[in-house]
């Protein structure tokens, strides 16, 4: 187990087991589920209404998605760019890698911290499942950290990526204040990002 003060370490969130996660979405973590629409994946994408080839390339007309979904007191909700979160929601993160091989999913809160959620540890591999939706093997409840909490998808293709870099990133982009709500982490711009921003209200009492 990591130190708490690791901020690699998904120390601000309660692990949930697999099954848990895949409760949340109706599915197994490796099932892929229906695309589900989302603010980032509807900017530049085109639809031909062609047939899409099996092969190991990018799927013409898809662009990578971030899917954030949350369960509450029973519900399951698709959360969308500057919804309102707080703490103790259990979120359950999915992705659309578009034919993509290697990313990674780390996220930002509103006290700078920045965890790494794929791959589970900085040296593994990137991998990403290249076609259909993919749910993260653990779900996680968010804790207290004000202001907000983003998640960030980079991509890379077939291109090596190295988690570090990325995390990197991310620690840099954290340390800029409220620039870190919506710009883009300090990455080649060959590589894609697509991210989703929550807004943190304060946790209601019971």
């Amino acid at each position: 187990m990591r130190s708490p003060c690791d901020p690699l370490c998904p120390n601000r969130w309660t692990l949930a087991l697999a099954a848990a996660a895949a409760l949340v979405l109706g599915c197994t973590p490796t099932e892929p589920a229906r695309e589900a629409s989302s603010p980032e994946s509807a900017t530049g994408a085109t639809e031909d209404g062609g047939e899409v080839s099996d092969e190991p390339v990018r799927i013409k007309g898809l662009v990578p998605r971030l899917l954030v979904h949350r369960q509450r007191n029973g519900r399951v909700e698709q959360l969308q760019d500057g919804d309102v979160a707080q703490a103790g929601d259990l979120i359950q993160m999915s992705y659309v890698a578009a034919g993509n091989r290697n990313g990674v999913i780390v996220s930002l809160d509103g006290r700078g911290v920045v965890t790494l959620h794929h791959p589970l540890a900085p040296d593994d591999a990137p991998t990403l499942v290249a076609r259909g939706e993919h749910a993260l093997d653990h779900a996680y409840e968010l804790d207290d950290a004000r202001s907000y909490e983003r998640f960030v998808l980079v991509t890379a293709g077939d291109e090596a990526l190295s988690p570090l870099v990325v995390i990197e990133a991310a620690r840099r982009l954290a340390q800029r204040g409220t620039a870190a709500r919506h710009s883009p982490l300090p990455l080649p711009q060959r590589w894609r990002q697509v991210s989703i921003t929550l807004r943190k209200a304060p946790e209601q009492p019971l």
